[in-house]
């Protein structure tokens, strides 16, 4: 096995703004109909790119598909998603599929307690083209426990399991991602924890994890790069969200193609 951590400086997203922007984007879902084919907001306008395929609007059995592309050409991407449960006061439930010229994938999102986020899961299962075999197939899960999130992040301290945890298992190796929260040291900022193991699996695992073990270095700065970059994207991002009330949340998602 390979242990590689490194820290990476967030800014962060408020409980309470999360919770507004949340309730806003549920009201808004709940305000929208089905007809003839598109689902249209109060005001008549539809939402782009959005079609009801199957069952009754936001009810359990409900699917919905978009289609990037011209029709259905070679090159276009779909994907559907299905409604499994729709209760806000219980659960948000989703599972969809996509397919296009990189592959396909499967998968499945769900957000406990919506009116006060609890706990989110995610569930993928992708098959890329053009990619040889064992890298072609990975399957990946994640879980937040937003509670305990919030929680470290304003108090610190160490947690006995992690708010946000992830594995990613392709072919003959697997890696787990494990990250906690803490004060930062700069205008409110979150210092963010990253715990990555990389370790073989199946009957050649003596095998791999000997490779890891001899790729360490590479593999480490390879890690700490890639978090590096998407510390800086969600840094450049992240304000201008939370900068936003819910109703201009809500436009700027609608307007946005």
């Amino acid at each position: 096995m390979v242990r590689i951590a490194h820290t990476v400086a967030l800014a962060p997203v408020p409980r309470p703004w999360l919770v507004d922007a949340l309730g806003a984007l549920t009201d808004l879902a709940e305000s929208t109909t089905a007809r003839d084919g598109r689902v249209l907001l109060p005001d008549g306008r539809q939402i782009p790119e959005l079609r009801p395929a199957e069952g009754r609007h936001l009810r359990p059995g409900a699917v919905y598909e978009s289609t990037e592309g011209a029709g259905a050409r070679k090159g276009a991407e779909t994907v559907r998603i299905t409604v499994e449960e729709w209760r806000r006061t219980r659960a948000l439930r989703l599972a969809f599929t996509g397919s296009g010229p990189d592959g396909d994938l499967i998968g499945r999102a769900a957000l406990l307690s919506p009116d006060r986020p609890d706990h989110v899961e995610l569930s993928v299962r992708a098959v890329l083209t053009g990619v040889r075999s064992p890298l072609s197939r990975f399957d990946a899960d994640a879980e937040l426990r937003c509670a305990h999130w919030w929680k470290a992040a304003a108090r610190g301290g160490s947690a006995r399991r992690p708010p946000l945890r992830a594995r990613l298992t392709c072919g003959v190796a697997r890696a787990e991602v494990a990250a906690a929260p803490r004060p930062g040291r700069d205008r409110g900022d979150r210092e963010v924890a990253v715990t990555v193991r990389l370790r073989g699996r199946g009957p050649l695992r003596p095998l791999v994890s000997l490779g890891l073990r001899l790729a360490r270095r590479p593999l480490a700065r390879a890690v700490t790069e890639a978090l590096d970059d998407a510390a800086r994207d969600w840094n450049a991002r992240v304000p201008q969200l939370t900068a936003l009330g819910p109703e201009e949340l809500c436009g700027k998602l609608l307007t946005e193609r």
